[in-house]
């Protein structure tokens, strides 16, 4: 009998250390879900604002001193767990954000006081080129129908299209928005596609290129926005303030805006991302999944929920309570980073 008991609390002890391993997932209906896989790998400085690159396998991220990380989420050692990463050299002037993924083998970088944007290899972070995109350029988004890069002036007053078959800069357009109004450019279509999103609202903005204007606009205060890679006049929008999210998308008449679906959560959206089928909803202490349901729509106006991720419980002590500094989408992971603390976080996609 006493070799029996010591058996039974020898299963509860290794039971007890797995689940260190697994985070716990609600969903939104009774189906029973498996828990979520969550690691923090440690890397080499704390990054903001990470993005994947489907041709270079790996997270790309600004440091706070000026330089560009590169991040290879499967390459490590541990424990405990580490993920390599790449540093650059310090660059004199960065922007807000980076971008990915439009030119194989390049990362494109902002650097708004030196009027230009650089251009970096994806593979060792070296600086092969530059180009011209309007006046300060600070903040980048992709226009992928039209194949354009979308460059916002740091005092969002205008935006620079730039030909990324050419790699010339078209007209300047100006704009009227607040700091720190973000851009959003379409995944799909061949004219010029983009949404301005800030704490002053939203604006979709359309046309030729030399001849964009604006197409509608909404008064929805604008923490954190993200684009459908499906249906791209759609917008999600977490609402600056407040729990709420919206999926935001053009009216019936083709012109104007609408709000097709909401929900509220329990605290603040801090970041958005989205693949081809779902949405990832970050606040500070959950990662919210939905369906993106682009082609079915919302008839209730609500977003169905497929899971809620409580990650924090799965971060070391000293990183448990750091502000998040930015998310990303991979193909089977979901990565969020921590602000001042050299930890990423990565959440393996619910097999929903």
């Amino acid at each position: 009998m006493a070799r029996l008991l010591r058996g039974v609390r020898r299963v509860i002890v290794l039971a007890i250390g797995a689940v260190s391993l697994l985070v716990g997932c609600s969903t939104g209906g009774n189906a029973p879900h498996p828990p979520a896989s969550i690691t923090a790998p440690r890397i080499s400085v704390p990054v903001h604002e990470p993005q994947w690159s489907e041709h270079g396998k790996a997270l790309f991220a600004l440091t706070d001193d000026r330089r560009i990380a590169k991040i290879d989420p499967s390459a490590g050692s541990g424990p405990p767990a580490t993920a390599r990463t790449t540093l650059s050299a310090p660059f004199p002037d960065i922007g807000e954000d980076l971008v990915t993924g439009i030119t194989q083998g390049v990362v494109y970088v902002p650097q708004p006081h030196l009027g230009r944007i650089a251009l970096l290899s994806d593979t060792d972070l070296r600086q092969v080129g530059t180009l011209h995109a309007g006046p300060s350029p600070s903040y980048l988004s992709l226009d992928a129908g039209s194949d354009h890069l979308l460059a916002l002036s740091e005092d969002r007053t205008s935006v620079t299209p730039v030909d990324l078959h050419t790699d010339n800069a078209l007209p300047t357009e100006d704009i009227h928005a607040q700091p720190p109004a973000e851009i959003d450019g379409a995944a799909r279509g061949r004219r010029i596609d983009y949404h301005l999103a800030g704490p002053d609202g939203i604006t979709h903005y359309q046309g030729d290129p030399g001849a964009v204007d604006v197409d509608g606009t909404i008064g929805i205060p604008a923490e954190k926005t993200t684009d459908d890679l499906t249906k791209s006049s759609r917008l999600y929008v977490a609402e600056k303030g407040t729990d709420r999210l919206f999926a935001v998308d053009t009216k019936p008449s083709l012109h104007g805006l609408r709000i097709v679906a909401q929900t509220n959560l329990t605290e603040p959206v801090r970041y958005l991302g989205v693949d081809d089928t779902r949405l990832y909803a970050a606040t500070e202490h959950t990662l919210v999944v939905f369906k993106t349901n682009s082609f079915e729509g919302y008839p209730n106006h609500t977003f169905p929920i497929l899971s809620t991720i409580d990650f924090r419980s799965a971060l070391p002590a000293q990183a448990r309570n750091a502000e998040l500094s930015g998310l990303a989408v991979g193909p089977d992971q979901v990565y969020l980073a921590l602000k001042d603390q050299p930890y990423l976080v990565s959440i393996t996609k619910p097999e929903i």
